[in-house]
């Protein structure tokens, strides 16, 4: 049993890791160069990529990411006092990034 806890924490982590990474990596693709023959619905697509799907995507990796830091702190009783009130503090953090708005997460207007 505790080593499920232990695979589903880490998951939890690194999935929402790279589900912030995905998030990053459609904003920065909607900043791209437009192409000289793009019409007016791939433009509308890519800026949506910017403003829509990469900040939806990197607030499921940030949930994910917070939620596996908690549950960290909380399930592994057998880690030191310190680390565990360095992981609550960590998700603290995490969390007042998701209420600042994804335009201080990835500079957008």
């Amino acid at each position: 049993m505790m080593m499920d806890r232990r695979r589903l924490v880490g998951l939890a982590i690194v999935v929402g890791l790279v589900f912030l990474l995905a998030g990053a990596i459609l904003v920065d693709e909607s900043h791209a160069r437009p192409n000289p023959g793009e019409t007016q619905e791939a433009a509308i697509a890519r800026e949506n990529l910017g403003l829509v799907w990469g900040p939806a995507v990197a607030h499921i990796g940030m949930f994910l990411f917070v939620i596996g830091l908690i549950s960290a702190a909380v399930f592994f009783e057998e880690l030191d006092i310190f680390v565990r009130l360095f992981l609550v503090i960590l998700s603290f953090l995490a969390v007042l990034l998701i209420l600042a708005g994804s335009t201080t997460i990835f500079g957008v207007p």
